[in-house]
C-alpha cells in the first residue's frame, strides 16, 4: 500500500520533532520526495538529522503566511504535525497559551493549503477532543458533542477548531481531508524540554533515572491508558495516507496500562524502585483512555503494533541515558 506514495511531493509541518523522527524516513523509504518546515525551538537539535541528506529539511515558522505560501506551492500531500503539545503539568495550567498556539500553527498552514489547492491535507488532532464522559474504547466521534478533555481543555479546543476549519475547506475546495486522533505516542527521540512540558512516559522515566525519591505521581494510579511506541504510529499513518482515508481516524488501540503498572515496569527496566507516593489532591485525567481501533484496523490491513510497551521503555531508557543523563 505505501507505494501509493511513491514519487509523491510530501510537505511535512513539524516535521523534525518526536514524531517526525518515525514519520519522515517511512516517507522517504516509500519512495516520497519530502520537505520538512520546522521552527526548532531555542536551536534544538531535530531527531531527523540521521536522514537529513534523503529530504529537504528547512528551519521556518509555518504560521507565517508568507512562509506558507512558499512551501505549500506544487505539494501533493501536506501532513502537518505542528503543535504546541505538552504534558498535563503545563497544559490545565496554560489552557489560553495552548489554545492560541495551537490554532495558529494549525489554521494558518490550513489556509494557506487551500489557496494553493493542495489535493490532500493529514491534519494532526489529538484524542483530546473527546469528552471525559466519552465511551470506552472510544470511537471517532463528533468532537463538538460534550466538552473536551478537561485537564487538556485549551488544547482540545484547539485541534476542535482545526478539525472544523479542516472539513470546511475539504468541502468548499474539493481537497481530500484526513484527520489522525492519535492516543499517547511515546518513544525514543523525545526532546525532554521540562518536567512540566513532558507526556507521562517520558517524564517518569526521567524522573526515575535522575534519582527522585519519593517518586510523587498525579492521581490514584488506577486511571489506564492506551500507549502506542512511534514507530507503529509511523507504520499506521503511513497506511492510513496511502489508503487516501478520508476523515477521522483514532491512531491508537483498545488495549490499556495502569498509570501503577506504567510506573512498576519502568521501575523494573530501569532497576530503581524509589518509594512511589500517588497524590490523590492532583487529578486523575479520565478514569480510562482508549481507542476503538475498528477503523483504523480497516485502513491499515489489521496491522499489529511491533513494539511492546516493555521494549519502548527500554529503548526510551537508552535515548535518555545516550542523550540527557548528566
Amino acid at each position: 500500500m505505501s507505494n501509493r506514495l511513491a514519487g509523491r511531493r510530501i510537505l511535512v509541518g513539524g516535521g523534525g520533532g518526536f514524531f517526525g523522527s518515525y514519520l519522515v524516513p517511512r516517507f522517504v523509504e516509500a519512495g516520497a520526495h519530502v520537505t520538512v518546515v520546522d521552527n526548532l525551538e531555542n536551536g534544538e537539535r531535530s531527531a531527523l538529522d540521521g536522514v537529513r541528506d534523503d529530504i529537504t529539511f528547512v528551519e521556518a515558522d509555518l504560521r507565517d503566511r508568507a512562509t506558507c505560501d512558499r512551501f505549500l506551492r506544487g505539494v501533493d500531500i501536506f501532513v502537518n504535525l505542528a503543535a504546541n503539545a505538552s504534558g498535563v503539568a503545563f497544559s490545565r495550567a496554560h489552557h489560553g497559551d495552548m489554545l492560541v498556539d495551537n490554532v495558529v500553527c494549525g489554521l494558518v498552514p490550513l489556509q494557506a493549503a487551500a489557496r494553493h489547492a493542495v489535493p490532500h491535507v493529514v491534519l494532526t488532532s489529538s484524542s483530546c477532543v473527546y469528552p471525559d464522559d466519552a465511551p470506552v474504547p472510544t470511537p471517532e466521534l463528533d468532537p463538538f458533542v460534550g466538552a473536551p478533555e478537561q485537564v487538556n481543555e485549551g488544547y482540545g479546543w484547539a485541534k476542535r477548531i482545526h478539525e472544523l476549519a479542516g472539513n470546511y475547506f475539504a468541502r468548499g475546495r474539493g481537497m481530500k481531508l484526513t484527520i489522525l486522533r492519535p492516543f499517547n505516542m511515546y518513544g525514543g527521540n523525545y526532546p525532554w524540554r521540562s518536567n512540566e512540558k513532558a507526556h507521562v512516559i517520558p517524564s517518569l522515566v526521567k524522573r526515575v533515572l535522575d534519582g527522585e525519591d519519593p517518586l510523587v505521581v498525579w492521581g490514584s494510579g488506577q486511571q489506564r491508558r492506551n500507549f502506542l511506541h512511534g514507530s507503529d504510529a509511523a507504520e499506521l499513518v503511513l497506511r492510513i495516507i496511502a489508503s487516501g482515508a478520508e476523515g477521522p481516524v483514532n491512531v491508537g488501540y483498545e488495549e490499556d496500562t495502569s498509570i501503577a503498572d506504567l510506573v512498576a515496569l519502568i521501575c523494573e527496566v530501569t532497576g530503581r524502585h524509589p518509594q512511589i507516593v500517588f497524590d490523590r489532591s492532583r487529578p486523575d485525567g479520565q478514569a480510562r483512555k482508549s481507542a476503538d481501533s475498528t477503523r483504523l484496523r480497516a485502513l491499515t490491513d489489521n496491522y499489529v503494533p511491533k513494539v511492546s510497551l516493555r521494549a519502548g521503555i527500554e529503548e526510551m531508557v537508552s535515548w535518555y541515558q545516550a542523550n540527557f543523563a548528566v
